[in-house]
């Protein structure tokens, strides 16, 4: 098996699925984040997740989101479930949230995350 390259910062677009080369253990964490999109998607009816980019690479925080949609004008609205530590995966106080730049403007649904965490478990190699 090769040796990982070591990476010292997160690009600003990444995805969770662009992280997962960089990741201590790629399964446990998207396990993890795919458990709170699915606790999200239970209270709200919808969530994604947002990497945060500004921390460290094998194992950054993360931003649970879930959509909102006005029935009177079809507009949707983004609202923030939790942020979360991505070594410990609890949360974090909210005003890590509010700090945007804190958070990669890419975003993966809960349905994609499942896919991922699929692939990472069964590889076709």
């Amino acid at each position: 098996m090769a040796p990982r390259t070591v990476k010292t910062s997160i690009p600003e677009d990444s995805t969770i699925a662009d992280a997962v080369p960089n990741l201590d253990k790629p399964v446990e964490y998207v396990r993890r984040v795919l458990e709170k999109l699915e606790r999200c998607k239970r209270a709200h009816g919808d969530a994604q997740v947002r990497m945060g980019v500004r921390g460290r690479v094998e194992c950054p925080n993360y931003l649970i989101e879930y959509a909102v949609e006005n029935a009177k004008t079809g507009t949707r609205t983004i609202k923030s479930d939790a942020a979360y530590s991505g070594s410990t995966h609890r949360e974090l106080a909210p005003k890590h949230i509010e700090e945007t730049r804190n958070w990669s403007p890419e975003e993966m649904n809960i349905t994609a995350v499942s896919a991922l965490i699929g692939r990472l478990r069964n590889p076709r190699d």
